[in-house]
């Protein structure tokens, strides 16, 4: 193999180099910058479906991409940062559920959430502190129209203020729950 391509490099050379008006055996070959290709962003899957870039920056203040996915059992997490640092993070789960309001009320409120009006059929919101490599987050959990369970997360730098971000976190997912309508 090693000596097929080392034959298809020379008579390529050896074209290159006979092509063109003019061209004599003792002049280079012409060669081209080399292109650089970034690669495409992947193709966003899962509970990353229902993440739109320009959509948290508007509403977080902050330009993140998408920086994984992951599917387990059934349920599908997606997870955004900005290019340049680790914090902020912002994850969002998906899971389908037969839970009804009263379940949700019941078995799935986190001690001290705080209920969301005006989101699914149930929400809650909650802080929770810094704790050590990371700071506070806000966090909001819904239960959706479409039978799903969603859980929107975002953790923020140490020192960052988590209560002042949560109405913004709270209206992202809004905007999340009516795109996955």
């Amino acid at each position: 193999m090693r000596t097929t391509v080392m034959a298809l490099m020379a008579s390529g050379t050896l074209l290159a180099g006979c092509s063109g008006a003019g061209a004599s055996a003792h002049e280079p070959p012409a060669t081209q910058a080399p292109r650089v290709v970034s690669p495409s962003p992947p193709t966003p899957t899962g509970a990353c479906l229902l993440l739109d870039s320009a959509r948290i920056e508007q509403r977080l203040g902050v330009r993140m991409a998408i920086a994984g996915a992951a599917n387990h059992q059934k349920t599908n997490t997606c997870v955004a940062r900005p290019t340049e640092a680790a914090l902020p993070e912002l994850s969002l789960s998906v899971s389908p559920t037969k839970a009804d309001v009263a379940v949700f009320k019941d078995a799935m409120l986190p001690d001290g959430a705080k209920a969301v009006s005006a989101l699914g059929k149930v929400a809650y919101s909650q802080l929770k502190p810094a704790a050590k490599g990371r700071g506070p987050y806000a966090e909001v959990g819904w239960l959706a129209g479409n039978a799903r369970l969603l859980v929107l997360k975002v953790t923020l730098p140490e020192g960052g203020d988590a209560a002042a971000l949560l109405p913004d976190v709270v209206e992202l997912a809004k905007d999340i729950d009516r795109a996955g309508v």
